[in-house]
């Protein structure tokens, strides 16, 4: 038994089939099976019912399985303690949501290209149970989305928060004095699609102010919401730092909405059992690019 074939057996049953394994470690259907039934022979037990298309696992399979996580991710942090961190080669599969690729994104590939400069980053922009979604199912090594998740299999870390405002275009006329949600809910609410982490935000915001949430647009693209916005059709909750720009220039103005609507955490997402090397370097990069974001502010 080696490392290589616990990790194949791992992408076998977070793939759901030989054959997305195959594709994920970039190899044949034929060297999974390979060493599978190497595993097998190893453990004398079958570790997959194959009497179905699926990988269904039995029940020793399901015992191997998460003992294996636990040891494979025992020897990354090995790895990463031992071996040189500038070495790290390999592709790093993140995720981020659209707030943090509109703001500190770009200085988090620089620190990571920087720290790492082997490494190979795919990036994904998403909401966050999109995210989530990818990262349970394997097609994603971290994630950084917005709010946080109840999930034992999921390591969850606070690395920021962003500050979100209702604006408006100074052309609809309504930013004079304090607004309430029955004031804001009298303007056309152009909102984030129900999948995302701000549709509950403000339908929460509207709530709490004893008045029914009820947009007039939905959409599931911020930048799309933002020129909704800009062009007089409603207004819309937005993040200050990423709209800075537009506010300087008087296309956006941030409304003053009372209550303030609460800080969006932002949190990084991995397997709490499978702490990897590219964890790490995000979690180190992050950390880097914030604590200088916050030194500049």
């Amino acid at each position: 038994m080696n490392v290589k074939q616990l990790e194949t057996f791992l992408q076998v049953v977070e793939k759901g089939s030989f054959a997305a394994a195959a594709e994920a470690l970039h190899t044949t259907q034929s060297t999974v099976s390979a060493r599978v039934k190497d595993l097998e022979r190893y453990f004398g037990v079958a570790l997959f019912d194959r009497s179905t298309h699926r990988a269904h696992l039995t029940a020793k399979g399901r015992e191997l399985f998460a003992m294996s996580r636990q040891v494979v991710g025992a020897l990354e942090q090995l790895r990463e303690r031992i071996s040189d961190r500038a070495s790290l080669t390999g592709t790093l599969r993140l995720g981020v949501v659209g707030v943090v690729a509109g703001t500190w994104l770009p200085a988090l590939v620089r620190e990571l290209r920087f720290r790492h400069a082997a490494l190979q980053l795919q990036v994904e922009v998403a909401l966050s149970k999109v995210l989530a979604q990818k990262l349970r199912g394997a097609e994603l090594d971290v994630a950084i989305i917005a709010g946080r998740l109840d999930d034992d299999e999921l390591r969850c870390e606070l690395v920021g928060q962003e500050r979100f405002a209702w604006m408006a275009s100074p052309a609809l006329g309504v930013g004079r004095g304090a607004m309430t949600p029955a004031d804001l809910a009298a303007c056309p609410v152009i909102a984030f699609s129900q999948e995302s982490f701000h549709h509950a935000a403000m339908k929460a915001w509207f709530k709490a102010g004893g008045v029914r949430f009820q947009p007039a647009i939905i959409c599931n693209s911020m930048e799309v919401i933002a020129r909704l916005v800009a062009q007089g059709d409603g207004v819309g909750l937005l993040p200050c730092d990423y709209y800075g720009t537009e506010v300087s220039l008087g296309k956006l103005e941030i409304l003053n909405a009372t209550p303030a609507m609460p800080g969006v955490e932002l949190t990084l997402l991995a397997f709490a059992q499978r702490p990897t090397a590219f964890v790490s370097a995000v979690t180190e990069a992050v950390t880097a690019v914030r604590r200088g974001r916050h030194a500049a502010a």
